[in-house]
């Protein structure tokens, strides 16, 4: 694979309203077509409002050095093609797109590149620190920064970069009866299922604790278990959502988890620690809970969802507050305003 690949978006707009050159190292892939799929789901979006994009894949999973070697690609791209601005995707997909200056950069802040990556026990590593201090900076050489939550807007201390949490696709993401869903999965209908959705090898989600919570759970309901979803690609999360008993968040540092409002979307209780937006995506919708980083609080309100068998009413919450149409719009007002102040410059 390339270190920067450019994917032409939907080319049948004569007169897009906006075209943006998409940099990111979070895009779905072959090997793993989960990998990036809300940025895919986020750009795919901003077409009802006349968007048009490409995007330059930068496989810095593969090797740091395709970071290096994407430099000279975005500003190939930027001069072969017409583009009103870029629109990069974590931090250090940003700093790639800050080494062209033809067409203004808006980038978007995801999690880790923000509030640090941590370990097991949550502190931040080396890593995390140097995330943390490139972000800061570039937060500051950027025409517009969006973020995820409101604390990572107070942690890169910027009042002008704006909130605006990953939205659902609410077609996409709908209640389906769960013994459907089970039986196209091939799931044990009798099984009590509790959802993780992560890859357990990442520090940050600690499966560990989420396992030992199961166990503890398992002494009251004997039949619950844990359902590791990971590498799926993203249309068939619907199903595995719909086929769960409930979602369970233990991580040390989120974002804006979209798993927890896709939860919400099928109705499927979430039980998570007060972690990245968890706590204003969830409000008081009756049937999901907010619990201490502890097993036991944990397995008390896994046993309490599993004897309740119901299913909440968040997707009310999340048509509200969070669907990709909302997010989609107010990233357009983003984009209007970084394009009249460019308009402005160049006619003054």
């Amino acid at each position: 694979m390339a270190a920067a690949t450019c994917a032409a978006g939907d080319e049948s707009r004569s007169r897009p309203a906006c075209r943006v050159l998409v940099v990111t190292n979070l895009w779905p892939t072959e090997q793993n077509p989960a990998y990036g799929a809300m940025v895919q789901a986020q750009m795919e979006s901003l077409r009802t409002h006349g968007v048009e994009y490409e995007v330059l894949f930068v496989d810095g999973r593969r090797s740091l050095w395709n970071y290096v070697r994407a430099v000279s690609e975005v500003r190939r791209c930027v001069r072969r093609q017409r583009y009103d601005l870029v629109h990069a995707h974590f931090g250090l997909s940003g700093w790639v797109a800050r080494c062209q200056c033809r067409v203004p950069l808006v980038v978007s802040f995801m999690g880790d590149d923000v509030l640090g990556r941590r370990d097991r026990r949550g502190r931040v590593t080396l890593v995390g620190r140097l995330f943390q201090a490139s972000s800061f900076v570039l937060s500051r050489l950027a025409a517009a920064v969006i973020v995820k939550s409101v604390a990572m807007q107070a942690k890169l201390a910027l009042d002008q970069a704006e909130v605006i949490p990953n939205g659902v696709d609410l077609d996409l993401f709908r209640p389906l009866p769960q013994s459907e869903a089970r039986s196209h999965l091939h799931l044990d209908p009798r099984k009590k299922l509790v959802l993780f959705p992560y890859d357990p090898q990442i520090a940050n989600k600690r499966y560990d604790l989420i396992e030992e919570a199961v166990a503890r759970a398992r002494q009251a309901v004997p039949n619950i278990e844990v359902l590791q979803v990971n590498r799926v690609p993203h249309r068939e999360m619907p199903l595995y959502l719909n086929a769960a008993d409930l979602l369970v968040l233990a991580s040390h540092s989120e974002g804006s988890p979209n798993i927890v409002k896709e939860a919400m979307a099928v109705g499927l209780p979430v039980v998570s620690v007060d972690v990245g937006d968890v706590r204003e995506a969830v409000g008081m919708t009756e049937g999901c809970f907010i619990v201490p980083r502890d097993a036991a609080a944990m397995a008390e309100k896994m046993v309490e969802v599993c004897r309740r068998g119901t299913r909440t009413l968040g997707r009310e919450r999340v048509s509200q507050r969070f669907s990709s149409a909302q997010a989609a719009a107010r990233i357009c007002q983003v984009y209007a305003r970084v394009l009249a102040r460019r308009n402005s410059k160049s006619s003054s």
